[in-house]
């Protein structure tokens, strides 16, 4: 029986593996075509000046007094037209210096005859899903730019993304790709940017470029409020308020595009607690959302565009808890005796090193198109990236555990350093 487990969960895993396959395809036979195409789009639509409509820019900030001022900053500057683009500090019941420091940046920015506003709210219902839905409710603006506040757009990001969006009505949103200003700081935060990049830069890229959804990244996005306000609005049932929505707008048809040409630089958690406390809530929401997954979005896509879309989206929600016990299974296998350990041996390791490889050509694929060279100390962060993943394991069975509790679990936000 045991032998017979295991043997299910090692093919299980190889499946999901599998949509790796179909995504390293796509990079190496249309990824130099797509980016020069995307290229080319975004010169030929770029907005002329004059025919902006207006913009809300949204600022979600909770606690973080060393990050709100430069944030503010950034929003502001974006090379949008004043009497057209509207700034939303949305305060999420800070107990720091946040609200001060913001209103005096706001303040000096105000005077500069910017559009800027501060609402604060005294309880936290619904986290951040919550925040949102209520700013959204002050604006009148059929646009809306998220953007957490460690990313601070360059000011010409918001046109890129504005001409992408108009120039299709059933685009729900485009997605600038994340970058990372403090990627060299330690090893921590060079293993990050490597898994990110080959999840963003790779993954992403490729879904986006064979048709495949994609989905909200959180922040650096635009948004259709049409959209928004057809998919329900946000919603606070999970911890990952991007995907959810994402996915539900999917689902009533719209459309999503990923600019892999477009970037904006955040900030990466510069230690493990930090990050365990970061991945224990992205693991916990991405779990959640199997109990609430909108199977009408499948309806929209090809079979095999459905299929890879759905592995795809499960697969580090669920990858680090199949491993586990899989290895489990061949544990008990070995102690017991059981007849067929060692084709479970077998297709462990087959399955491990399946993974192993496929991920890594992600991860080369994904430094090409960032723009880094490939040297020794690109080898050396890949190895930092698997180190990372073996690390995280605990901390992905603990996310899977609390996804199937009942009730809201607390929305823990990152702490930035600034």
């Amino acid at each position: 029986m045991i032998t017979a487990l295991g043997l299910g969960l090692a093919a299980y895993i190889a499946v999901l593996a599998a949509g790796d396959v179909y995504l390293i395809l796509v990079h190496v036979f249309a990824a130099r075509n797509r980016l020069a195409r995307e290229r080319g789009e975004l010169s030929r639509l770029s907005l002329e000046r004059d025919q902006e409509p207006l913009i809300c820019v949204q600022l979600p900030v909770h606690n973080e007094a060393s990050m709100v001022g430069r944030a503010i900053d950034a929003a502001c500057g974006l090379d949008w037209p004043r009497d057209r683009l509207e700034i939303q500090v949305l305060d999420d019941a800070s107990t720091d210096e946040t609200r001060r420091l913001a209103g005096d940046r706001m303040a000096a920015w105000s005077e500069k005859g910017a559009r800027i506003f501060l609402h604060s709210r005294v309880d936290r219902t619904d986290y951040k899903a919550g925040l949102l839905r209520e700013g959204l409710q002050l604006t009148t603006a059929r646009y809306v730019a998220v953007f957490d506040v460690d990313y601070w757009p360059v000011p010409g990001v918001v046109r890129d993304l504005m001409g992408v969006l108009l120039a299709d009505s059933r685009t729900a949103f485009v997605q600038a790709r994340l970058d990372y200003r403090n990627r060299e700081h330690n090893w921590l935060t060079r293993a990050q940017a490597t898994e990110l990049d080959t999840l963003i830069a790779y993954e992403h890229a490729a879904r986006n470029w064979s048709g495949i959804p994609m989905t909200f990244s959180g922040t650096c996005a635009v948004w259709r409020r049409d959209a928004i306000e057809d998919a329900g609005g946000w919603s606070g049932r999970s911890l990952t308020e991007d995907l959810d929505l994402s996915l539900r707008a999917l689902a009533r048809g719209w459309r999503s595009r990923f600019l892999a040409s477009v970037a904006v630089a955040g900030e990466l958690p510069e230690s493990f607690a930090i990050l365990s406390a970061q991945r224990l809530r992205w693991g916990a929401g991405t779990a959640q959302q199997l109990r609430s997954w909108p199977w009408a979005l499948h309806h929209q896509l090809a079979w095999h565009q459905s299929l890879v879309f759905f592995l795809l989206s499960q697969f580090h929600a669920t990858v680090r808890v199949l491993l586990v016990a899989l290895v489990g299974c061949v544990t008990w296998s070995a102690v017991s005796s059981s007849p067929g350990t060692g084709l479970l041996v077998a297709s462990l390791c087959g399955v491990l090193a399946f993974i192993v490889l496929a991920k890594t050509i992600g991860a080369l694929l994904a430094m090409r198109i960032v723009g880094r060279k490939l040297t020794l100390r690109s080898a050396v962060d890949i190895g930092l990236m698997w180190c990372l993943q073996v690390s995280l394991i605990p901390i992905a069975c603990k996310a899977a555990w609390e996804s199937l509790l009942p009730g809201q679990r607390e929305f823990r936000r990152t702490p930035k350093k600034g």
